[in-house]
C-alpha cells in the first residue's frame, strides 16, 4: 500500500512540474514574440534600404 501512495505522489509532482514548465513556455512565447518581430522588421528594412542604395549607385 505504501508503494502505491508513493507512486501517486510522484505522479502528482510530475503533473505540477509539467504545468509550471508549460506556463513558463507560454509566458516566454507571448513576451518574446513581439521583440523578435521587431528585430526581424528592422533587419528587413535595413536590408531593403541597403539593396536600394546599392542598386541606385550601380546604375550611375
Amino acid at each position: 500500500m505504501l508503494k502505491r501512495k508513493r507512486a501517486q505522489s510522484t505522479l502528482e509532482y510530475i503533473a505540477v512540474f509539467a504545468a509550471i514548465v508549460g506556463a513558463i513556455i507560454i509566458f516566454a512565447y507571448l513576451k518574446l514574440k513581439p521583440a523578435v518581430e521587431n528585430v526581424m522588421d528592422s533587419s528587413a528594412t535595413k536590408i531593403t534600404t541597403a539593396t536600394s542604395d546599392f542598386t541606385a549607385q550601380s546604375t550611375k
